[in-house]
């Protein structure tokens, strides 16, 4: 259980997820001491005072601070951090699985972190998962990963893989790729597959955001491709899309702004892909029920992101693996703190796709 009566209460990260934890204990009644922060040029956030971990140990006495990790991005090696403070001899050290864990109700974060209890309570889900899996490193992945979002030990975890979309030790994409790219930010993905050898025949990108957007084309500009500035889902429909958190944009229902999405079965109905890439913060399933017919026509890899809910772990394999197409499916993590984690289906027989008469 959390010490939260402890002679200093601390978090660690003084920016908008710490920031959020500084929120949630105000609302307990708890008076934060300070920040801890790497960034030296922060002084304070609002009352608090903000120290480098090293500072504030010179002055008081870490073995009677309690600090919570306030960190939740994909950029940052938190186990690196937590060695640092237990060097430093902080006392009690805890993760913001450990801090969900013990205070559930109304935390205001999103992704995969929820109450360690569900994923105990779908263990037979995932290791249905486990059991089909195609390779040992997908399997001791899941482990950790399920390990990690059970008991918040950030050490578990293994480094990232860098390869994203393409890693090195899958079975490689056919090529020339005919390529969907479904969250194509800012043309990123494709120029980082494009500088590592990967050869494309056609493209087509959606981006709702239309900041994005208007980088993503001119990122992409003398390239054979068709951009479309809109979401990816199951109808084709007006939604609403909230763009607060930058590349972490979600299609939203609440009093944000309007954005059009479509299914690929619709928008692309002849483009014969051989690839599909999916990070679209949560609507991934949708998305795939929404590209069904190509999915069938054309049995593409899939590089689909199952990290935006925590049940998208098992549940998108279960969707993919019902419709009985022949893939094989693989399992890599591409970021700190189990974000940017993907599943692969390389289809076992590819079939060879056929481009239309006019390409897309």
């Amino acid at each position: 259980m959390v010490n939260l009566g402890s002679e200093y209460v601390l978090v660690y990260g003084a920016r908008l997820a710490g920031q959020q934890v500084q929120a949630y204990l105000a609302r307990m009644g708890v008076k934060l001491s300070a920040f801890l922060d790497r960034d030296r040029t922060l002084r304070s956030v609002g009352d608090v005072p903000v120290h480098s971990c090293e500072d504030w140990a010179l002055h008081h006495d870490p073995a009677k601070a309690c600090v919570i990790i306030g960190l939740f991005n994909n950029h940052v090696n938190v186990g690196a951090i937590v060695d640092q403070l237990e060097a430093l001899g902080y006392g009690e050290i805890v993760s913001l699985v450990e801090f969900v864990r013990d205070h559930p109700e109304d935390q205001p974060f999103r992704y995969w972190l929820v109450e360690p209890s569900f994923y105990e309570q779908h263990a037979d889900r995932i290791a249905n998962l486990r059991r089909h899996l195609a390779d040992e490193r997908s399997r001791a992945l899941l482990d950790r990963i399920v390990e990690f979002r059970t008991d918040g030990d950030y050490r578990c975890l293994p480094e990232p893989d860098t390869r994203q979309y393409h890693p090195d030790d899958l079975p490689a994409w056919p090529q020339p790729l005919r390529f969907i790219d479904c969250g194509a930010y800012v043309g990123d993905t494709i120029q980082e597959m494009s500088e590592s050898g990967l050869r494309f025949d056609a493209i087509a990108t959606f981006e709702p955001n239309l900041d994005h957007y208007r980088v993503l084309v001119q990122t992409l500009s003398g390239r054979q491709a068709s951009h479309f500035p809109c979401g990816v889902s199951d109808s084709n429909r007006l939604a609403g899309f909230d763009s607060s958190l930058g590349a972490g944009g979600h299609l939203s229902e609440r009093g944000c702004e309007p954005v059009f999405c479509v299914r690929l079965d619709d928008a692309l109905p002849g483009f014969a892909p051989n690839l599909i890439k999916m990070d679209i913060e949560g609507e991934e399933p949708a998305a795939l029920r929404g590209a069904e017919g190509l999915l069938r026509a054309f049995r593409p890899g899939l590089a689909v992101s199952v990290y935006h809910r925590a049940e998208h772990l098992w549940s998108v394999f279960e969707q993919l693996h019902a419709l009985d197409l022949g893939y094989r499916f693989y399992l890599r993590c591409h970021a700190y703190s189990s974000f940017d984690t993907v599943l692969y289906a390389v289809p076992d027989i590819a079939v060879v796709p056929q481009p239309p008469t006019g390409d897309v």
